[in-house]
């Protein structure tokens, strides 16, 4: 697709404040067409159906100006600072129109080798006036698959260096061989890194349209109007945290053996500075974290809870500054193992949440279940496939709110409809459904987790990877008096447990069991609303046992 083009000599339009905030919102508008130009493109079921991506606009200098409402945050946040990275190696001056850059490299991109950014430059009167970038998940990319048993990134599938995926309208096909040859599912593989590809193309076309409707010859003016506002929505929400030093803890179960994630949070006028250190030292498997992934979900947590109304961009991200010694769990470096990054940057924000707990009271909420459990399994033989899907559990209770059940928190994504999935590879879903009683107790409960049981729909034996499996050991704190949310469980239908995040044989004519970890609840549960409890009890969503025994609801000297 052809992104140079020249703006009409028009005069241009006044931006006055009315006008830059209609841009502004304009911008995000072809954001979320990039983004769902990728969702409909994409071959794979996680990007398609899930919405495992991100796309966003960026100025010349390689500042993120907007992004898609669609996305998760180890996206948008790692792609914010992976355009820069990328230009670094590969400038502006270097590019033409019609040249468009890749990489897959986790401490480039979002983390781990699935993940693809995609750079496309803007060209308007022949200069570079904005990128629009994109990212998501590649299924397949050859090494060892979707696991954490890999002892280095070397292991873990293909690694593309930044080059370029086309060059004056030219694709890369040598590019393209190199990633196919490697995977076990070619044509999906290569067709979600042209949909990347595609996405872009729509960005830049809605984008150039945008510039030549207001006559404007570059997004200077634009970008310093939505820095400036963004920075001072920033201060101002942080106002409310009093300046100091707050500390928290947080235990995973880990893989061989827990993992400690520790957080110093120092909070000044204008800005926050978070040091991980204390945090445990990196693992011989793929559950280790590169830094920015970290920063991604870290910045996440603190600016979903202070500065939700302030749009995500490079000014309200630069305010939050994370930091950790290079080696740990937090901040792995090359050739570290990191599949499974997600296992330890989503509980990032519950560990934000654990310092700010302590610098606003009664105004956190609740531990979540954390890591989205990534459902990899596959087949061999007469019917080979790899089938990817996520199971989610329950969020935490938020202060006066029920926490949201079997919802991705941090993450955001959704499931692949099981119909979908079944389409897709031979499997069933015998059943899917809410766990009464998982949601932690509490005068606002946890949201619910869920229990999946799947299977082979053709008599096969089945592969699984577990390593995405977390909390199964204990489950998510409660807040304010309010009690865990129930741990994780998998099993077999013949009632072999699964404890650990390796890889596991399902045998022929059994069913694979997984019951995630439901949220904290928020207060002491024997304050919770009378009719709240009741309506609990008679749909379904807690036991006779737990009204009685927990919220005491037959107890008429407790109700409140």
């Amino acid at each position: 697709m052809d992104t140079a083009k020249s703006v009409e000599s028009n005069q241009p339009l006044e931006l006055d404040y009315v006008a830059k905030n209609v841009l502004w919102n304009r911008l995000i508008s072809v954001c979320e067409e990039q983004a769902n130009a990728l969702m409909r493109a994409a071959f794979g079921a996680i990007v398609r159906e899930a919405g495992d991506l991100s796309a966003g606009v960026f100025n010349a200098n390689g500042e993120m100006l907007a992004q898609a409402v669609t996305g998760t945050p180890g996206h948008v946040n790692t792609m914010a600072a992976s355009v820069n990275a990328m230009l670094d190696i590969i400038p502006s001056t270097a590019l033409s129109p019609g040249d468009v850059l890749v990489t897959n490299d986790p401490w480039l991109g979002a983390g781990h080798v699935f993940d693809f950014v995609v750079l496309t430059p803007v060209f308007v009167d022949n200069k570079v006036v904005a990128y629009l970038a994109s990212t998501s998940h590649i299924v397949d990319v050859g090494g060892l698959g979707w696991s954490a048993e890999a002892r280095s990134v070397y292991e873990e599938g293909v690694t593309i260096p930044v080059m370029h995926l086309r060059r004056s309208d030219v694709i890369n096909e040598d590019l393209l061989n190199i990633v196919t040859t490697n995977s076990r599912v070619p044509h999906e593989a290569r067709g979600d890194i042209l949909s990347l590809l595609s996405c872009n193309d729509t960005g830049s076309k809605r984008l150039i349209d945008l510039m030549s409707e207001y006559a404007l010859s570059d997004l200077c003016e634009l970008s310093d109007f939505i820095f400036e506002r963004s920075i001072q929505g920033t201060t101002t929400a942080l106002q409310r945290v009093p300046n100091g030093v707050y500390r928290s803890e947080l235990s995973l179960d880990g893989y061989d053996s827990p993992i400690k994630l520790c957080a110093s949070m120092q909070v000044y006028d204008e800005h926050i500075e978070v040091d991980l250190s204390g945090s445990s030292p990196a693992v011989s498997r793929g559950i280790n974290c590169p830094l920015n992934y970290t920063a991604a979900y870290a910045a996440f947590g603190i600016r979903a809870l202070l500065t939700p109304d302030v749009p995500n961009n490079q000014a309200s991200l630069n305010a939050i500054r994370i930091n950790a010694p290079a080696g740990l769990v937090v901040s792995a470096e090359r050739p570290a193992p990191v599949s499974a990054r997600h296992v330890i940057g989503q509980a990032l924000p519950d560990l934000m949440f654990g310092c700010l707990e302590k610098a606003l009271p009664d105004q956190v909420l609740a531990e979540s279940a954390g890591a989205l459990w990534t459902l990899s399994l596959s087949g061999t033989g007469e019917n080979p496939f790899t089938s990817l899907n996520v199971v989610l559990g329950g969020m935490g209770a938020r202060p006066g709110v029920d926490g949201l059940s079997t919802t991705a928190f941090p993450s955001g994504v959704g499931a692949v409809p099981v119909e979908s999935a079944e389409v897709a590879s031979p499997l069933i879903y015998h059943s899917k459904e809410f766990i009464a009683d998982s949601g932690g107790a509490g005068r606002f409960r946890g949201g619910l987790s869920q229990r999946l049981e799947v299977g082979s729909s053709c008599g096969q034996e089945l592969d699984l990877a577990a390593a995405a499996f977390e909390r199964l050991n204990e489950g998510p704190s409660g807040r304010q008096g309010g009690h865990k949310g129930s741990a994780g469980k998998v099993y077999l239908s013949n009632g072999t447990r699964i404890e650990d995040k390796g890889l596991h044989r399902i045998p022929a004519g059994e069913t694979l069991i997984l019951q995630t970890p439901g949220g904290g609840g928020f207060g002491d549960p024997i304050h919770r609303d009378r009719s709240a409890v009741k309506r609990d009890l008679e749909y379904g969503l807690i036991s006779k046992e737990a009204a009685t025994k927990i919220y005491h609801l037959n107890d008429n000297n407790s109700e409140e």
